[in-house]
C-alpha cells in the first residue's frame, strides 16, 4: 500500500511537470493507479496549462500584509512582488456596455444601478443633468452611454466608444479603500481565477466600486470564468474568486488596451511569481 502511494504522488508530480514542458500530447507514462485518477490528473493539468500565466511552477514566498477586510473578505500584499491578493465573490458589472442601462429597465442592468432623476452616476446627461440617449450613429440607438472609470481620451464624453464595454472587455472594479494605499491605478493588470472550475483571465482595473463592496467584474470576465454573466440574475455571493492585482503593471487613464496587451503583461507578471501558486497564500 505504501508502494502504491509513493508511485501514485510520483507520477502526478510527473504529469504536471511534464504538462509546463509539453502541454499537449502523450506524457508516455503507464500509470499504476486507477484510470479514472489519472483522467482527473490529466484534466487539472490541462486547465492549468491553458491559461498562459508561468513557466513551471517555483516556490512561492508567502509573506503577506494584511491591508483591509471588506465584507469579510480579506486583502493582502504579497510583500515580496508587491501584487495585491484576495479572494472573494463576483457581482456583475455592466457598466461600459452601450446595452447596459435605458429607459424602464429596457437595458441588460437595472436602470437604478445607474442613478435616478436628478441624481445619476452610471450614465452620461447633458446639461439639465437627463441621460444621453444613443441615436441612429451610436451601437444601440434608444440607450442611455454608460460610463466606466477609465476611458479611452480619443472620444468624446458623449460616444459609448470612450468607456470601457462590459461585454467585451475583461474588466474588474474596486473600491477607493484599496487603490488609494496600494499604489493601483486605472488600467492596471490583473488575474481573476475561479478556483471552482480552474477557469482563470487576465483582466483590467477598469471601473470604481462602492465603498465597503469588494468582488465585481465585467459581464465578459463572469463568461470567461464559467459564472452566470447577466448583471441582474448573475454573479456569485461565494467567496470562491481569487483576484491577483499588480500595480504600476497598466497604461493609465485615457488608454484601453487590447486583450492581447493585457495577457502579455499579466503572463510576465504572473511568471515572476511562479504562475497561479501565489494563490495557495490566500
Amino acid at each position: 500500500m505504501k508502494n502504491q502511494l509513493i508511485n501514485f504522488i510520483c507520477i502526478i508530480i510527473f504529469l504536471f511537470f511534464a504538462a509546463c514542458k509539453k502541454p499537449q500530447g502523450n506524457l508516455g507514462v503507464k500509470p499504476r493507479q486507477n484510470k479514472s485518477e489519472v483522467n482527473s490528473v490529466e484534466n487539472k493539468v490541462s486547465n492549468i496549462s491553458a491559461v498562459n500565466y508561468s513557466n513551471c511552477p517555483t516556490p512561492v514566498n508567502c509573506s503577506l500584509t494584511l491591508k483591509a477586510t471588506i465584507e469579510t473578505f480579506k486583502v493582502y500584499k504579497h510583500n515580496s512582488s508587491g501584487y495585491i491578493i484576495y479572494k472573494a465573490k463576483m457581482a456583475i458589472d455592466a457598466d461600459g456596455s452601450p446595452q447596459a442601462y435605458g429607459p424602464n429597465n429596457s437595458g441588460l442592468d437595472w436602470t437604478a444601478n445607474a442613478g435616478y432623476p436628478g441624481n445619476w452616476w452610471g450614465v452620461v446627461t447633458d446639461s439639465n443633468g437627463n441621460p444621453i440617449i444613443q441615436n441612429s450613429g451610436n451601437p444601440f440607438p434608444g440607450m442611455y452611454v454608460s460610463t466606466t472609470s477609465l476611458v479611452n481620451s480619443a472620444y468624446a464624453t458623449t460616444n459609448p466608444l470612450r468607456y470601457v464595454d462590459s461585454g467585451n472587455m475583461p474588466f474588474f472594479a474596486l473600491p477607493s479603500a484599496i487603490t488609494s494605499t496600494n499604489g493601483i491605478a486605472l488600467g492596471d493588470v490583473g488575474f481573476v481565477y475561479n478556483t471552482t472550475n480552474g477557469k482563470g483571465c487576465y483582466a483590467i482595473f477598469a471601473d470604481g466600486g462602492p465603498a465597503g463592496k469588494l468582488g465585481e467584474g465585467s459581464m465578459y470576465l463572469a463568461l470567461k470564468l464559467g459564472i452566470n454573466s447577466s448583471p441582474k440574475t448573475g454573479g456569485t455571493s461565494s467567496g470562491i474568486i481569487d483576484y491577483i492585482v499588480f500595480p504600476g503593471s497598466g497604461y493609465g487613464q485615457g488608454t484601453i488596451p487590447t486583450i492581447p496587451q493585457i495577457n502579455a503583461i499579466g503572463s510576465a507578471k504572473m511568471k515572476k511569481v511562479g504562475g497561479l501558486e501565489i494563490a495557495t497564500c490566500l
